[in-house]
């Protein structure tokens, strides 16, 4: 697992500060555009809209960079510092400006969804989208407020001003408090635009580190499952016929039967009739020749959804789950025709096997009862003349 998210880990940090960043700049540019023609104080305005939420930002990002970095903690409690970091900036943000542009946030939410998808196209059509959308509330939000301002006199307005100044000497007309209110107005609406888009493309680079993850991850799953086809095809099947293996063939039968129920569970055990004359005859490559024979042969008749196993030299075994014996059988005598037919450049006769088959009883009996039942029909047909199938 540390191994899986570590880059990831490193990756948000960098993009953690970032933000951090990019927050204390808003910030600056919020008092320069918006509350400067307010005559309001850098030193009234920074404490609580710049020091305290930088301070608090820039410990979070000091904190995360300790904790990813150090060796004694546990990678999931270095995955919740991560999310719970970028929890806090955002909650210092909502509480150091509690008003429309928080409001913008909704357009994370998309970008962020779009990722589920694992689609960059997508993700960058989202994202372009939700920057329209900001442009569009932005503007319709700003002509609602001013259809909904209450007309009054201006010269009355600047009076009223005047008079709540305690000991002001300075004298405010009408038209100098309407033109910093429009200025203010149109500094919010540009401020706001900048603040919804860097607000998205926070977003959309958060949702680009996801779905690069994302892509990672389904990497390293098809990695595995290759690995693991692989180490199954090495442990479970046999390197010439591709069959499964002697520990195959025992695991796969103890399974079905544990697992049997009621539906019906049918076990076929096959031996190549005077295996040992042919090697000694035509020798061990012609030998070779028979057993990858039989092995196509019972493939191609038993499908993918029965057992084909080879669990020795010439010994092979079928395990047909939901098949009744008579269906098994049936089955065992067309690959024995099928078998026996065949001919061969270098043998002028027929090449037979000898089968027993067997259904598994319906009261308890366990995979080492089955087998031995089964081959002790084979052995009944290798008795009485071989080249046939011999049911229970």
């Amino acid at each position: 697992m540390e191994e899986k998210f570590a880059s990831a880990r490193k990756q948000f940090l960098m993009v953690l500060a970032l933000s951090t960043l990019i927050v204390a700049l808003t910030e600056v540019a919020l008092y320069i555009y918006v509350q400067k023609p307010s005559k309001v104080s850098w030193q009234d305005y920074c404490v609580g809209n710049f020091y305290v939420p930088l301070a608090i930002n820039l410990s979070v990002v000091v904190a995360i960079g300790i904790i990813i970095n150090s060796p004694n903690i546990k990678p999931i409690v270095m995955n919740y510092a991560c999310a719970i970091g970028f929890v806090i900036l955002c909650t210092v943000v909502v509480t150091a400006h509690n008003d429309y542009p928080v409001l913008l946030a909704v357009f994370v939410i998309p970008v962020l969804w779009s990722t589920v998808f694992e689609d960059k196209l997508l993700c960058s059509v989202t994202h372009l989208l939700c920057q329209i959308g900001i442009l569009q509330l932005t503007v319709t939000s700003s002509v609602l407020s001013s259809s909904r301002t209450i007309i009054v006199d201006a010269d009355d307005l600047a009076e009223k001003v005047t008079d709540g100044i305690k000991g002001g000497s300075k004298v405010f007309d009408g038209d100098v408090l309407l033109n910093m209110s429009d200025d203010t107005r149109i500094n919010t609406l540009w401020l706001n635009i900048i603040l919804g888009i860097l607000l998205v493309a926070l977003a959309r680079l958060f949702g680009h580190l996801m779905l690069v993850h994302l892509q990672k991850k389904d990497t390293m799953l098809q990695s595995h499952e290759k690995d693991n086809m692989a180490l199954e095809k090495q442990l479970l099947r046999d390197q010439m016929t591709g069959l499964y293996n002697h520990t195959a063939f025992y695991e796969f039968l103890d399974r079905c039967v544990k697992m049997k129920g009621d539906e019906p569970l049918t076990l076929a055990v096959v031996d190549i009739d005077d295996f040992k004359k042919v090697n000694d005859t035509y020798g061990h490559d012609n030998g070779d020749e028979v057993i990858l024979t039989l092995s196509k042969i019972m493939q191609d008749y038993c499908g993918s959804e029965n057992y084909v196993c080879r669990y020795g030299g010439e010994e092979f075994a079928v395990i047909f789950p939901n098949s009744r014996e008579k269906e098994a059988r049936q089955t065992m005598m067309n690959i024995l025709d099928a078998f026996r037919n065949t001919h061969y450049d270098w043998h002028s006769g027929s090449i037979t096997f000898s089968c027993g088959v067997f259904q598994c009883s319906p009261y308890r009996m366990n995979a080492e009862e089955f087998f031995q039942i089964t081959d002790k029909l084979l052995y009944k047909a290798k008795h009485n003349g071989k080249n046939q199938v011999c049911g229970g």
